[in-house]
């Protein structure tokens, strides 16, 4: 279903209203994941991540083909420095949309943040696709 009065809203970067006529048609249509994905995504380009969560999650459980709502709610937790949380949902959304790039960089990004995962001084550098040579400038 279309709703071409909210799209013009969003792409007018206009988010107060788009928010408010998403809520307005949310109270017609309570079921309706991409109006939920419409809503989490004005909160999210407000920078509002908080306020975007639960409309994201919303939308990705009324549809759960809705892997962009999914992959927004990832990137909501990232943007909060919640990383366990970002990961975990970033990683059940790839399931889902295993060619995603978005997906599989937040996975990738995310893995050397979560707990457990993390990595202390010289050895955070293990992963890197180059060598690194330590050169003692002192010796001659």
């Amino acid at each position: 279903m279309s709703f071409p009065g909210i799209d013009q809203l969003m792409q007018r970067q206009a988010w107060d209203d788009a928010i408010i006529e998403c809520k307005a048609a949310l109270q017609l249509q309570p079921t309706s994941a991409r109006l939920w994905g419409y809503l989490g995504m004005c909160h999210f380009r407000k920078g509002e991540f908080q306020q975007a969560i639960e409309p994201f999650r919303k939308a990705s459980v009324l549809d759960p083909n809705f892997w962009q709502a999914g992959a927004k709610l990832a990137q909501c937790y990232d943007r909060l420095k919640r990383y366990e949380e970002a990961y975990e949902i970033a990683k059940e959304w790839l399931r889902v949309r295993p060619n995603d790039h978005t997906l599989q960089g937040l996975v990738d990004g995310l893995k050397h943040q979560v707990r457990g995962n993390k990595k202390e001084g010289w050895e955070r550098t293990a992963h890197l696709a180059y060598d690194v040579k330590i050169v003692d400038r002192d010796r001659k």
